[in-house]
């Protein structure tokens, strides 16, 4: 059974919850790489993970604030 400190624990290892970071990085590197071909970036930085996570939480904050209040499916 996991407890409460186990959960904590693992709350505060994954800092991007709502975003895979792997994917993140990936799709960073490849957008880099047609974007700006001159640089041949080749790593991703923990604070633009954080930096795209904080874009996307707002993202979803905003999207749920605009959203009517009708039903019970966010559409």
């Amino acid at each position: 059974m996991e407890t409460t400190e186990t959960r904590d624990t693992i709350k505060s290892i994954n800092t991007t919850p709502h975003r895979c970071r792997s994917k993140v990085k990936q799709t960073a590197l490849q957008l880099a790489a047609v974007i700006r071909p001159a640089n041949k970036f080749q790593r991703v930085g923990m604070s633009f993970v954080e930096r795209i996570e904080a874009k996307v939480r707002a993202a979803i904050r905003e999207e749920v604030r605009i959203h009517p209040s009708k039903g019970k499916t966010l559409l």
